[in-house]
């Protein structure tokens, strides 16, 4: 039997065939390089296992080494505790905040938050969407309220030269 596959095992697998260059541009690249691969072959290997699995449950596999453990959550039954205790679902009921945003959109949620929570402490939280602001002001105009800000969860490094 081979040894458990760790972070640790398959980092020093993958050092050893690419190993990290000394200087920290070419370093920063190729661990990017390998972030990139990895994203790439989640999803690969996201799908080759989610069929693998429905192959097993559908075929009834069985296998004397594992087991499928399917997990389970305890939801509430919303229709049997609407039907047998009304006035306990009518306490406990809520919709998700996406639903609210869809059903009643996000200007309602806004004057309703306004209306429960006050000005002052909605006014910390405030947003403007920019596709909306793109929308209500000719284009030049609305570029005068556009700033860049950086997004530091996206900064990459760019090969310049070989």
């Amino acid at each position: 039997m081979t040894e458990d596959l760790t972070p640790a095992s398959l980092e020093a697998l993958l050092l050893e065939w690419r190993p990290v260059p000394d200087e920290a541009f070419a370093a920063a690249y190729r661990y990017q390089e390998f972030l990139y691969c990895f994203k790439e072959l989640r999803l690969l290997f996201e799908e080759r296992r989610k069929e693998l699995i429905a192959l097993i449950q559908l075929e009834g596999l069985v296998s004397d080494a594992f087991v499928l453990e399917i997990p389970t959550d305890n939801v509430v039954n919303t229709d049997m505790l609407k039907d047998e205790l009304p006035d306990i679902y009518d306490e406990l009921v809520f919709i998700q905040p996406s639903d609210a945003k869809r059903f009643i959109g996000l200007k309602a949620l806004y004057d309703l938050s306004v209306e429960t929570a006050g000005r002052d402490r909605v006014a910390k939280v405030e947003r403007v969407n920019l596709l909306d602001l793109k929308k209500a002001l000719p284009a030049d105009e609305a570029a005068r309220y556009v700033t860049s800000v950086p997004h530091e969860s996206l900064i990459r490094v760019v090969r310049t030269a070989e």
